[in-house]
This record gives C-alpha cells, sequence and structure tokens, in this order.
C-alpha cells in the first residue's frame, strides 16, 4: 500500500516555525559581516606582525617596535588609537626580503647615494653606462682570452699525446712541455679571476638597473635594459604594498633606507589599510613616493585622516 502522505497544514506551520530563527541568523551574520568590513574605520584597525625576514638584520622586536611607531603617528595627528597590536590583528604586516632590498644593499657597500630623485637618477645613469661600457670590453676580451688559452691547451694534449705514442720525448722537448704546462696554469688562474670579477660587476650593473628603473618608474623617466631586470619594476611607493584580498589584509614591507624611512613606509602603508588616498603634497607621508625619510605627517595627512574618520 502506498504511504499516507503527511497532514499539508502542519508541515506548513512547522516551516514557518524554522524559517524566523534561519533569517535571524542569516541577518546577525550579514550584520557581522558587514561589521567587521567596518571594523578599522570607525575603530582602531588591529594589526599582527607575521614574517620577517632575518636578511634585513631586524629582529621580531625592532620591527614590532617600528610598526607601533607609525601607528603613533597616526595617534598623535587626532588624539586617539586609529591602530591597535593586537595577537588576532586584521591586517597581518610582513617584511619580505627580495630583489629590491638585494639591489639596495649591493648598492650601500658599493657607497652609492640612492635617493628617489631625478638627479640621483641621472647620477646613477651615468655611472651605469660607464660600467656597462668597461664590462662589455672586459666581456670582449675574456671571450677572445679564453679562446686562445682553449686552443693552447689543445696544442699542448695534442702534443703530449704524440710523445706517449712515440714512448717519449728528447730532454728538450720535454722542457718546453713542462714551462708550457706552467704557463698555461698561470694563464689559467688569471682568466678565472677576471671571470670572477666581470661576475661581480654584471651582478653591480644589475642591481644598479634594478635602482634606477624604480626610480625611473617613478618618475616617468627612460629605463635601462639590462639582462632580466626589465621586468622587475616594483610599484609605485614600492618599498612597500597594502593588499585585499577576499577577507585577507596584508602589509607587505619590501625595502627600506633607513629605520626612518621604514617608519614612514609602514605609516604609508597604514594609510591605505585605514583607507587613505595618495595625496598630492609630495611632503606628504600619504604621498605615492617617499621622497624623504622624515617619519612626520603634513596637515594635509591629518586632514586626509580626520574626513575617513568623520564618515
Amino acid at each position: 500500500m502506498p504511504r499516507p502522505l503527511g497532514n499539508p497544514t502542519a508541515s506548513a506551520a512547522s516551516f514557518r516555525f524554522w524559517r524566523i530563527p534561519l533569517l535571524m541568523a542569516l541577518l546577525i551574520g550579514a550584520l557581522l559581516v558587514y561589521e567587521r568590513q567596518q571594523r578599522g574605520v570607525r575603530g582602531p584597525l588591529t594589526y599582527r606582525i607575521g614574517g620577517v625576514d632575518p636578511r634585513f638584520g631586524l629582529s621580531r622586536e625592532e620591527f614590532s617596535g617600528a610598526v607601533a611607531q607609525a601607528a603613533s603617528l597616526w595617534k598623535q595627528a587626532v588624539s586617539r588609537d586609529v591602530f591597535r597590536a593586537d595577537a588576532k590583528g586584521v591586517v597581518e604586516i610582513n617584511l619580505v626580503y627580495d630583489y629590491r632590498q638585494e639591489a639596495a644593499d649591493r648598492m650601500k657597500g658599493l657607497s652609492f647615494k640612492i635617493e628617489n630623485t631625478k638627479g640621483s637618477y641621472d647620477q646613477l645613469k651615468a655611472h651605469f653606462e660607464t660600467l656597462k661600457r668597461e664590462s662589455d670590453l672586459k666581456s670582449s676580451g675574456l671571450s677572445q682570452d679564453f679562446a686562445d688559452h682553449n686552443s693552447r691547451v689543445a696544442t699542448f694534449n695534442r702534443q703530449v699525446e704524440t710523445a706517449r705514442q712515440r714512448g717519449g720525448v728528447e730532454e728538450a722537448t720535454a722542457r718546453q712541455l713542462e714551462a708550457e704546462q706552467r704557463q698555461l696554469a698561470i694563464k689559467k688562474e688569471d682568466l678565472v679571476r677576471r671571470q670572477e670579477e666581470l661576475k661581480t660587476a654584471i651582478e653591480t650593473l644589475q642591481s644598479m638597473a634594478v635602482v634606477i628603473n624604480e626610480i625611473a618608474s617613478n618618475h616617468n623617466l627612460d629605463l635601462v635594459n639590462y639582462r632580466d631586470t626589465g621586468s622587475q619594476l616594483g610599484p609605485e611607493f614600492s618599498e612597500g604594498i597594502y593588499e585585499q584580498k577576499g577577507t585577507r589584509r596584508t602589509i607587505t614591507i619590501y625595502h627600506f633606507p633607513s629605520h626612518d624611512g621604514l617608519v614612514r613606509v609602514l605609516a604609508h602603508e597604514l594609510g591605505h589599510a585605514k583607507g587613505l588616498p595618495h595625496l598630492d603634497n609630495p611632503q606628504a607621508v600619504m604621498h605615492r613616493l617617499m621622497v624623504t625619510e622624515k617619519p612626520e605627517l603634513t596637515p594635509d595627512d591629518v586632514a586626509a585622516l580626520k574626513a575617513k574618520l568623520a564618515k
């Protein structure tokens, strides 16, 4: 026999009974999502320290201190907390070592003064072109000398093989072969030394190209092409970047010129995390370029923050 159908009236009542709590749960969930999205706009935006690459020579505590110093700049501007450290903070702040800091470190080691200005660009580019010409000449000469050396080695090996097949050589010929062997060994050492010097010069040129192109990209100047550096161009204010992908919000610092520069970069990216845009004032922390390393807010920065907090 077919199973009897349930009471339609009772089923409808049951559905209405469960529908009310379900709608309330959905409404509460939506409100929580909205509150989470608005968190950091009305109240303090929480942050936490993520990865700290040891190659910067900064401890986790030192980096955390720099972040706190950057956050305090905004706090002093409006006399209240704008950012707050929290183990479960909304924004994760990371210090990542990549080709940019590597290039900057190499340039510092060579006593190059790097500034995000056209004057610095002109000086670096002129020096780059000089080093590149010298490097090209050395590379060409080294290639020719390697070819000559390999030819001499091949001739020497043939002479030794001929002597072996004949069962030996005269004493004079043997002395000549021994002298040639010593000369070939000396020449090889010299070629290896020059090869290492050329390698160092090429690495320096690559680092210079990265730094020059970063300045060029910020000032709409001509780029320099060298090896694979053409693709290594950071974004504006490329010392760091704030990103939001889905619910994940991060600040990543890639390189900085000094402690003050680090604090200023952090203050800039914290400003973006709070919703502040780039400002036209070149001296402002929220300007798209870091033209100064001073960790100081301008009146324009303060006005932008107050306008954001007033919304």
